[in-house]
């Protein structure tokens, strides 16, 4: 077995799940770090969710939410998974397809690893890009591409050698010329597999902007060059722009003023928030609008059409929250609040879906979440490395064993992956705030146009992890027009998939992730026997 690195002649060993080795010849992969492990405490999120573990007057359960395969979903569906980060080898794919697949997860962002496929100048090895590729697309998952990080072949005092965050552009004609080759190369490659290309990541941060300081001019130039040779090779690509922040601030206004608009057919934002509905401290202070997520995305989407960007969709590219947390980390503000060893697998799913559902509140076509394994190395950016990152998979990286939120993920999918939100419903739900959060209320319509109504207390759940812990209560009335109202109701629970019957909108359970209220013909069972 090659872990997927797809590299012959290297001889392999494995350590607690994790394929080793590939270092030997490509230094630039991480030292192995220890998994956090379980500790035996209770998982401090499920604190809420256990409300269903007893029996609820007016509710009966009925049976579990079936998830479907990626395959029998169309290319419409509006959830991505993060399969990033395989240019320095730091999880093995070929552990993780099937399982994505069952989760119905319909795309995947990949980056192009320039310095796997180059390891000698001009000779293009696609071994390990298109067992990526070719594993995704035969299991119904479709590839987009993060075309980006550089090759050391062409790059001097890179921080890795797999050039991350060295920018082609900016180390000189021969560098240049060879990106340009290695871009055709890949579109010619993979026509007809991979339709959407995103140029670079996170552009605006000088950790991916080396060697020189981010400059929007300096990106446009890039995207320009980037996705003018891809369109040459596949003229109806589509062709992505990016940034590490949500709202736009002075370098991501200035992409549009240059006439970034014309260049590209998509637009990602990425959006790591501790409270999904909220922008962090530090984003809102920068971008100076409100702290309010939907309110922000809709003075993004009303820049970028008075830029000429009408025809922009806008994506949430790349987001995440991490089941185990070291200490420190950059999500908690002020940082010395984070305390090493903070974990909650309930919480990382609770977030996904929240982070999901404000996605399609918020206007945005597509939302990805970082990632699909914990990263089991040590992680390497342009100019730092972090020695035990925060765990983000949806599948712990050393077992491959899903976690909550892969379950979540599905149960995500099995509903909400191609419907859309539709505010002209009026919704209102009691109370408007539970804990001094505020609850969200708010409809979506599935494919067949019915309606389907979905609530929660948009708590701040990190709150958890020192002991504050949220109690459900079951005293919840959810108001819907009469017209609209479903006439077999049922209520489910996103978290861990129950599916209930329910005799009236009012004393239902309200909890810190979204339940839905549905026609029972509308929710497809696994089965139907009570669990």
């Amino acid at each position: 077995m090659k872990g997927g690195d797809g590299m012959k002649g290297v001889a392999w060993v494995f350590v607690a799940g994790m394929a080793l080795g590939a270092s030997a010849v490509e230094p630039w992969f991480g030292a192995p770090i220890p998994a956090s492990g379980e500790d035996g405490r209770e998982d401090c999120g499920m604190t809420a969710a256990r409300v269903f573990d007893a029996p609820i007057a007016g509710l009966t359960r009925i049976g579990t939410l079936a998830v479907p395969q990626s395959a029998d979903l169309p290319e419409s569906s509006n959830a991505s998974i993060g399969f990033e980060c395989l240019d320095r080898g730091l999880f093995d794919p070929d552990r993780c397809y099937d399982t994505l697949a069952a989760a119905g997860v319909k795309w995947a962002r990949c980056q192009t690893m320039w310095s796997r496929c180059e390891k000698q100048k001009g000779v293009y090895d696609f071994t390990v890009l298109d067992g990526v590729v070719d594993n995704l697309t035969k299991r119904g998952i479709r590839p987009w591409f993060s075309v980006t990080f550089g090759n050391a072949l062409y790059m001097t005092n890179c921080f890795t050698g797999a050039a991350v965050g060295c920018v082609p552009t900016l180390y000189g004609d021969e560098c240049r010329a060879a990106w340009c080759a290695y871009v055709r190369a890949l579109a010619k490659r993979y026509k007809g597999k991979v339709t959407h290309w995103e140029i670079w990541n996170e552009p605006n941060l000088p950790q991916f902007w080396q060697p020189s300081k981010p400059n929007a001019d300096d990106y446009l130039e890039l995207v320009k060059l980037t996705g003018g040779v891809i369109r040459e090779e596949i003229p109806a690509a589509k062709i992505g722009g990016t940034t590490s922040a949500a709202a736009l601030n002075a370098w991501e206004k200035r992409f549009f003023e240059a006439g970034g608009a014309a260049a590209i057919d998509f637009w990602c934002g990425h959006a790591y928030t501790r409270v999904p509905e909220r922008l962090r401290r530090e984003q809102r202070i920068a971008s100076g609008s409100s702290f309010d997520y939907v309110a922000v995305l809709k003075d993004v989407r009303a820049f970028i059409d008075a830029h000429g960007g009408k025809h922009v969709d806008i994506w949430q590219g790349e987001s995440g929250f991490p089941s185990w947390f070291p200490a420190g980390h950059w999500l908690w503000w002020p940082r010395s609040v984070c305390q090493e060893g903070w974990q909650s697998q309930a919480n990382q799913a609770k977030w996904l879906l929240r982070r999901f559902v404000t996605d399609r509140r918020a206007g945005i076509a597509r939302s990805s979440f970082f990632q699909m394994a914990d990263i089991s190395r040590h992680y390497s950016m342009a100019t730092t490395t972090q020695s035990h990152p925060a765990e983000h998979g949806i599948v712990n990286g050393w077992t491959y064993k899903p976690k909550m939120s892969c379950r979540a993920f599905g149960n995500y999918n099995a509903l909400l992956a191609t419907a859309k939100h539709d505010e002209s419903i009026n919704v209102s739900l009691t109370p408007a705030s539970d804990a001094g959060a505020p609850t969200v209320a708010t409809a979506f319509r599935a494919a067949d146009g019915k309606p389907l109504f979905l609530y929660y207390a948009a708590f701040d759940f990190s709150g958890s992890y020192t002991g504050t812990c949220y109690t459900a209560r079951c005293d919840a009335k959810l108001s819907v027009p009469a017209a609209l109202a479903p006439k077999n109701p049922v209520l489910v629970d996103m978290l861990r998939g129950g599916v209930y019957s329910v005799s009236s909108f009012a004393n239902l359970p309200l909890v810190d992730y979204p339940l839905i209220l549905a026609d029972r013909p509308q929710v497809p069972l696994a089965d139907c026997a009570v669990k």
